[in-house]
C-alpha cells in the first residue's frame, strides 16, 4: 500500500509552492517567516488546528458535520480552568474529565444522529449553542486565568517546547498516527469511508453503520476536549469566547486536505497538511500584506475552501461520467 496518496502529494507540493511564493515575496517577509519565533508560533497553530480538524473529518466522511467544535473547544478550556483553579482538581485528573464530558457530548451527538434520526447541522448547531452557554453559565461570563506558577506543568502542555518543538506538535503527532493507521490500514476506517459513500450498501453488508457513525463523532468531541485543554494551556485561561469560527476552520483544514462534504472521501495526513496550508496562509497574509492583513484573511481563506470544494464536485462528477 503507498505510504502517499496521489492527492497528498499534490498537497504537499502545493504547500512547498506556498511557501517559495511567501518567501519570495521581499527580503521583510522572509525575514519575518522564517524566524524562529514565528516558525514556533506558526507550527504550534497548526497543530492545535490539525487536532480538531482530524476529529471533523471523521464525521466529514460520514457525510456528516459538526458545528460544535469551537463551542466544545471553547467549554472545555473553561471546565479544565474551573476545575484547576475553582475546584483545586489535579492536573491529570482534570484532562482526564474535560476529555470524558467532551467524549460524552460527541456520543451523545452520534446518538441523536443515529438513533433519532436527526440531521447532523440541525444536532451539532443545537449543541454549539448549547455548549457556548454553558460555558458562560460556568465561567459565569468571564475568563478564569491559571496562574503559571501554580499549574506550570498544565500550561507545559502548551507552551513547552522540548528540543525546540512546541509540545502541541509533538501531542499532534500523538494523535496522528494512531488516527492514520485507524482510518487507512483498518477495518473500522475502510468500514467508515464505504459508510460515507453508500450507507444503506455498508449497513445490508452487515455492519453496524450506527455504532460506526457514533464513534465518529466520539472522536471528534474527544479532540475538540483536547483541544480546548492545549488553548487554555497557551492563553493561560479558560475563555467562554474561544474558539469562535473554528469549526469552519476545522472544515476547511478537511475540505482543503481532500476531505468530501458528500462523504467517503477523506484522509488525516491530508487534513495536516490541509491544516498547514491554511496557517500558512492566514501567517503569510498578514506578514505579506502591510495594511488591511486582518480584512483579507477571511476573503482568502473562504476563496481557497470554496476552490477546493468546486474541485471536489468537479471531480466527483467526472467519476461518475
Amino acid at each position: 500500500m503507498k505510504l502517499l496518496k496521489t492527492k497528498e502529494v499534490g498537497l504537499f507540493l502545493s504547500l512547498l509552492i506556498l511557501l517559495l511564493l511567501i518567501l519570495a515575496s521581499g527580503e521583510r517577509a522572509r525575514e519575518g517567516f522564517s524566524g524562529v519565533s514565528n516558525i514556533q508560533n506558526l507550527s504550534r497553530q497548526i497543530a492545535l488546528l490539525a487536532i480538531f480538524a482530524i476529529g471533523e473529518t471523521f464525521v466529514i466522511i460520514t457525510a456528516g458535520i459538526d458545528l460544535s467544535v469551537g463551542s466544545l473547544i471553547a467549554f472545555g478550556g473553561v471546565l479544565a480552568a474551573s476545575l484547576l483553579v475553582k475546584q483545586g482538581v489535579g492536573i491529570a485528573p482534570t484532562i482526564l474529565i474535560v476529555l470524558a464530558v467532551s467524549g460524552l457530548i460527541g456520543w451523545l451527538h452520534g446518538l441523536f444522529v443515529t438513533k433519532a434520526r436527526l440531521a447532523p447541522f440541525v444536532v451539532t448547531l443545537a449543541s454549539m449553542l448549547i455548549l457556548r452557554g454553558l460555558g458562560r453559565v460556568l465561567s459565569p461570563n468571564q475568563t478564569i486565568a491559571i496562574p503559571e506558577d501554580q499549574f506550570g506543568a498544565f500550561n507545559y502542555l502548551s507552551n513547552g517546547q522540548p528540543w525546540g518543538v512546541p509540545m502541541p506538535v509533538l501531542i499532534m503527532v500523538v494523535v496522528a498516527i494512531p488516527s492514520i493507521v485507524l482510518l487507512r490500514y483498518t477495518l473500522w476506517g475502510r468500514y467508515l469511508l464505504a459508510l460515507g459513500s453508500n450507507e444503506e450498501a455498508t449497513r445490508l453488508s452487515g455492519v453496524n453503520v450506527h455504532r460506526m457513525k457514533i464513534m465518529a463523532y466520539m472522536l471528534c468531541g474527544l479532540l475538540a476536549g483536547l483541544s480546548g485543554v492545549l488553548d487554555a494551556a497557551y492563553n493561560r485561561v479558560g475563555d467562554p469566547r474561544a474558539g469562535v469560527m473554528y469549526e469552519l476552520r476545522a472544515i476547511a483544514a478537511a475540505v482543503i486536505g481532500g476531505a468530501s462534504l458528500m462523504g467517503g472521501e477523506g484522509s488525516v495526513l491530508g487534513t495536516i497538511l490541509g491544516a498547514c496550508i491554511f496557517g500558512v496562509i492566514y501567517n503569510g497574509i498578514n506578514i505579506v500584506l502591510t495594511k488591511n492583513a486582518s480584512i483579507w484573511e477571511n476573503v482568502i481563506v473562504g476563496s481557497v475552501v470554496l476552490v477546493a470544494a468546486l474541485l471536489d464536485v468537479l471531480r466527483q462528477r467526472r467519476q461518475r461520467s
